[in-house]
Formats: C-alpha cells, structure tokens, sequence
C-alpha cells in the first residue's frame, strides 16, 4: 500500500512538473509571438511560484513584468520588476530598467523612478536617459509650468476602444482607430487582444463634428492600417501596413511604409512599397516635410541609436534617397510618430527624454540647427502616453492622442494661451560716455517668421515692442558711418509667464581719421607739398592727397582695413608704412613718414611684390608698388639697380637663375611705365645675400625664409 502511495505521489509530481513545463513553453511561444495578453497571466504563475520558493526559472519574473507592461497594467509589471530588482538587479537588461522607470514615472513614482535611475546608470554608465533622470528625474518645474498655456480638450467623435494618430485632411481629420471590427477572419490583436487598426475620417460642420467614416481608397488590409499621412496639397499619402515575415511562420507582423498618389480623376494610385523599409525591423509613422521633398519615419531598424529612432529620407532625382538617422532628437528610449508643421517644426513622441511619464511630446525647430527638443509641457502632456501631436498652420493650436486616465487612446484638441512677453531697450553710440539716438530706426526681426517689425527710438534712444513666444528674434540698426557693436539675439522659447526681455543696440563708428606727418629723416623737419598715398589693400582703392605746409595731412578711412601709406617728394626716397584701422576705442590714427635724402648708394626694400610659386611672372597686386617705383624715378632722373633675392631652399644654381628672371620682369615693366631703359639694369642674387641665419641645412619658419626672398632697389647714379 505504501509503495503505490509513494508511486502515485510521484505520478502526481511529474504531471505537475510536465503541466508547468508545457505553461511554460506556451507563455513562450504567446512572448514571442507579442501575444502579451495571453503570455502574462502565464507567466505571472510561473513568477509567483518562484518567488514563493526562491527555486526555479527567475527568467519567469522578467517576462510577467514584460508582459503585463506591454497591456498596460503597470502596477502588476512593477511589482515584478521590483521583485526581481531585489533579488538580483544585475538581471534587468538595459531594456528592462527603461521600461520599468519609465512606468514608474506613468504611476507618478519619479522618487522611486530616480532611484532605479541610479542604480541602472552604474550597470549601464554610457545610457545618457538613465543619467538624465538619475540627474533632473524630480525636476519637473519647466515641464508643469507650461500647463497654463495648454489648453485641452477630449473630442466628440471618440470611440472609447482606441483612437489615436490624427492628420489634416479635407477640412476635417482622418486617423487611426481600434473600433472597425475587419471581418472573422480576420481575428483580434494577439497583443491586447483589440481590433487591428483601421484608417477613419470625420468631417468638420461648423463648430461640430460629424460620424467618422472609413477613408476611401487603397488602404484596406487584413491587419494593422495607419497611421496615414498626407503632403501639403493633399496629393501625396504615406501609410503604415503590416507585412509579414514569412520567416517565422506569420507568427509575427511588421510595419512598413506604402506611398500613394492621386491621380487626375481625385482617386488615390496603388500603394508602392517605400524602397527603403528592413526586413525584419519596422519602418512607420511616416509625414512629409512641408516642401514635400523629406520623408520623416521611424524604424528599430538595426544601427539605430534607440529601441525606436526618427529617420528621413531625401527626395532626389524622382528617387527617394538612403534615409538619415535624425541623431538630434533620438536617445536610447522611443522616438515616434513624428510631424512637420507648416513652419518646419518637428513635433515628436519620446520616452528617452525627461518627461512626466510614458511617451511625452517633444518639439524641435529645425530653422534652427542648435535647438533642442522642448517638451510641449502639462496638459498636452500627462503621465501616461501622449502621441501624434498635429499643429496647425499658426502652431498655436492642433490635436494629440493620449491614453491619460484609463490607458484608451483618444484624440484631444489643444491650442495654446500664451503669456504677454514685453521688449524694451534702448540704441546708443559706443562713445565715452554713450550718446543715446533719439529717433533712431530699429528692426525687429523674427528669425522663425522672417517678419520685420520697424521700430524708432524715443527721445533717450529706449524703444520697446511685443514679442510672441516660442521665437527666435534678432535686433538691428543702421547709420551711416556706424556698424553694430554685436549682433543682438534672444529668445522666447523657455518663458511660461508674463515678462520683460531688456536688449540694447550699440553702434561702432565704421570710419577713422588718419593723421599722417611727413617729415625728413636727417632732422626730423616737415616737408611740405609731399605727395601721400592710402591704398586700402582689399579694394585696392588709392587715396592721393599732399601735405600741408607743417608736413600733415589728415583723411577719412573705413575701420577693420589693412591700409598702406606712401609719401613722396622730389629729392627723397619714398616712405612707406602700413597700418590697421581695427580698434574702435581710437579716434585716430596718427603716423610719421621720414623720407632720407636720395644719394648714391642707398638702398631700400621694395614692398608688396608678388609672385606666383616657382614662377617669375609679376602678379597683379605686385603692380601698385612698382607704378610707385616708375614715378619715382622718372620724377627724380636715377639709375637705379634692382635686385631679386630668394631663400636658401632649392639648388643655388636654380635660384639664381629664378632671381635673374624675377628682378629682369621687374625691370621689363618699369620700361612700360616710361621709365628710359638706361636708367635701370636687372640683378638676380639668389641665395647669395641672405639677411638672416636661414642658409642651406639650418631649419627656419616660413616667416624667416620670407625675409630673404625680398626685392631691393639700390641707386647708382643722381643726375
């Protein structure tokens, strides 16, 4: 008796064990198949057996928190999170901690939600969303402060099973709906067991709305429909189908993107299959940029830099080109269901970024390549899932879906009530001390818009003006003669109530005066009647003016310039000297010229001649200095020698013969100008009268090299 008590005992063990064997392997084949409705409750028994016996498959807790996540029942799924987090917190992957904080954050937990934060960022230390929300996780003051200035609303034409993912179409709205039961054969979703998505349109009458109707046209499946997308002048459509992975036995469906066109008689064209979708990855939620000319996306394509990443494709030649991970708004969480509005702004989902919990709406300004995602704030945002935001052509106003308070997708309208935001400042001149402008034009420019507003300056130069928020400005003035200090820029984006923005223009003088003494070298004596030159070295641009009889003459010229400065008089060698005009503080610019007395021998530097690399022939500029050189002699009857010199680089026989030929190109010109050719003769030096220490075998700079490859001129004759 006791041995076939013992064997039924046994018996009823075995079956036990092969009973919890087979749940386990159909809650597996449910997981893996995301028939996560059906998988949770499975697994929830295999967790809780072992978390009573502290023996068995820990892998069981994972996926009952997994599973019952995936259904929305979040409390069930954080409980078995937290469970497994005490039994050994090394065994949540970097997945599983995201998606255990982020419904930590739905329930309103962010304490907790910043605690598993920190211990995830020390298993994980390169994932930047579990250091933001260990970091600012708590600090929810700019996300909450916005809820005054968002308005929202439910709409009427809700089903209550499921609706989400709106878009303008037609005056009215189409999206994407849980309520259109596709037939029996078609079944119901494995992962919640709800309908699979249809594609609606409801009609605008009036201030109401009308019953939501199937869309007409090419969009009907078996399976997952929407959500859709049209191009700005409603003739190009992108949709979101299912297709199947043949693989694995149609057990699992993924998305992909079909484009559409309509065609002359108003019909949508047959969908073609976006060139550009993975197999195995999902690729969807597609919208148009407002030129037509990008598709945005998303996809878990491999490579990404998150579980979902946000995508765009260029249009090109007909072809729609290789698409382009949109790195500025993609984390290690979700990115989705992004939306261009008529002013380039993208509007997106995120859970990788700091939000009040679940997917929040983002918004990034891509007029702008430094911006940042701003979250749309409270009320358009809550602590469960807020999606597929739309706005309207002023961006002031649109619809969202949200599943806030019972985890159902619905479609809310919202629009914005914005704070009044005041400008004030005042223009001035950058003197010491300041000279304020009264009556002074002021633009006011909105960088987003490109609107200019004209402004004028009060009797103590104060102006003030209006701004409207979420805007880049930029302030601007001009006078004759004056340039602004700095270029002046602000921003609205981050402020939630009413204020006073304070920014002042400051204007540089853009002229100088430059005061030039021409005086003789042996005693410092004005020379009188000397011929001065400015020349501007960008514009070439020469100022001819002569000396008054204390030797001085003053002119006007434009600041942040090279200038060069050339005095000359009949009997003296000519005097030269460049200078800036780059500092605002000064006045004036005052410079001397000491010309020496021409005399057999002297020699002198001949400036600013120019050639091209290994080459004798005269560059433009060089020309300015040489038609100097050609009055001077002319004007003062000399025989002069002109020699070319170049560095130590290169054999000496070269540079010889390329100095020859330099200083002869010299003289060749110089013959043009009139000057008589008995009166100059040629002289190639070469290497042979270094001025420095740069000789053959001695490392030098470019700078040192430079001083020997000179021009000079040496007079051999007065008449």
């Amino acid at each position: 008796m006791r041995s076939t008590l013992s064997l039924i005992f046994l018996f009823i063990i075995s079956v036990s064990q092969l009973n919890a064997q087979l749940k386990a392997k159909l809650a597996d084949d449910h997981f893996e198949n995301l028939a996560y409705f059906d998988a949770a409750p499975m697994y929830a028994e295999l967790a809780d057996k072992f978390l009573a016996k502290k023996k068995g498959n820990k892998d069981y807790v994972r996926k009952a928190a997994i599973s019952y996540g995936k259904i929305f029942q979040f409390e069930k799924s954080n409980y078995y999170f937290d469970q497994l987090q005490k039994i050994d917190f090394k065994s949540l992957t970097e997945s599983d901690y995201h998606m255990y904080i982020n419904q930590l954050r739905m329930m309103r937990q962010y304490d907790q939600s910043k605690s598993v934060a920190n211990t995830a960022k020390n298993i994980f230390p390169d994932n930047t969303f579990f250091q933001r929300i260990a970091d600012k996780g708590t600090e929810l003051y700019v996300i909450m402060k916005d809820s005054v200035m968002n308005e929202v609303n439910v709409m009427p034409f809700n089903s209550d099973q499921g609706d989400f993912a709106p878009f303008f179409y037609d005056d009215g709205l189409v999206f994407t709906t849980k309520s259109v039961n596709k037939g029996f054969l078609t079944g119901r979703y494995a992962w919640d067991h709800g309908y699979f998505t249809n594609i609606l349109q409801v009609e605008r009458e009036g201030e109401s709305w009308g019953k939501p109707k199937p869309l007409s046209g090419n969009f009907f499946s078996r399976k997952h429909d929407g959500p859709v997308a049209f191009n700005s002048n409603e003739t190009k459509m992108v949709i979101t189908h299912n297709y199947s992975n043949k693989e694995k036995n149609d057990g699992v469906r993924y998305l992909a993107l079909y484009l559409s066109s309509k065609t002359d008689e108003g019909e949508w064209s047959e969908l073609k299959k976006f060139p550009h979708d993975v197999k195995n990855a999902n690729t969807g939620h597609g919208c148009f940029s407002p030129d037509g000319k990008r598709l945005y996306f998303v996809s878990d394509r491999p490579g990404g830099k998150g579980k979902t990443d946000i995508y765009y494709s260029e249009l090109k030649y007909g072809q729609w080109q290789e698409p382009v991970n949109l790195e500025a708004v993609n984390t290690e969480g979700e990115e989705m269901f992004p939306f261009i509005s008529s002013n380039n702004k993208l509007y997106f989902a995120s859970n990788g970024l700091i939000g009040l919990g679940g997917l929040d709406v983002f918004m990034l300004d891509l007029n702008n390549p430094g911006a940042q995602p701003l979250n749309m704030g409270k009320g358009i945002n809550s602590e469960a899932d807020d999606f597929g935001l739309i706005a309207d052509s002023t961006a002031e106003k649109g619809y969202f879906s949200s599943d806030r308070g019972d985890f159902i997708d619905r479609i809310y309208k919202w629009k914005k009530d914005y704070p009044s935001i005041t400008l004030k400042g005042k223009v001035y001149v950058n003197y010491k001390p300041r000279e304020y402008l009264n009556d002074q034009p002021v633009c006011l420019i909105n960088k987003n818009t490109s609107d200019t507003t004209l402004l004028s300056s009060g009797i103590d130069g104060s102006f003030e003006a209006k701004l409207s928020i979420f805007n880049d400005y930029a302030l601007s003035t001009e006078k004759e003669f004056f340039e602004l200090d700095e270029k002046v820029a602000f921003s609205t984006y981050n402020i939630s109530s009413d204020s006073v923005i304070e920014r002042d223009l400051a204007l540089n003088p853009t002229m100088i005066t430059v005061k030039l003494h021409v005086v003789k070298e042996s005693n410092g004596k004005p020379i009188p009647s000397a011929l001065v030159s400015v020349l501007n070295q960008k514009t070439q641009k020469d100022t001819l003016v002569y000396t008054d009889e204390n030797g001085n003459v003053s002119i006007q010229v434009k600041r942040h310039q090279d200038y060069w400065a050339r005095a000359s008089k009949k009997g003296y060698i000519d005097g030269e000297s460049g200078f800036k005009t780059g500092n605002y503080s000064d006045k004036y610019v005052e410079l001397e010229l000491a010309l020496p007395k021409i005399k057999e021998g002297e020699k002198f530097k001949l400036e600013n001649i120019f050639y091209d690399l290994n080459e004798a022939s005269l560059r433009e500029e060089s020309k300015t200095s040489l038609d100097k050189l050609a009055q001077f002699l002319i004007a003062n009857d000399l025989k002069i020698e002109l020699s070319a010199h170049t560095d130590s680089r290169g054999s000496r026989r070269y540079n010889q013969d390329l100095s020859q030929r330099r200083a002869q190109s010299c003289v060749d010109y110089l013959i043009e100008k009139g000057v008589p050719k008995n009166a100059i003769k040629a002289r190639g030096y070469g290497e042979s009268r270094l001025v420095n220490e740069c000789k053959d075998g001695v490392e030098c700079s470019e700078e040192k090299h430079q001083e020997n490859r000179r021009t000079e001129v040496e007079i051999l004759e007065v008449n």
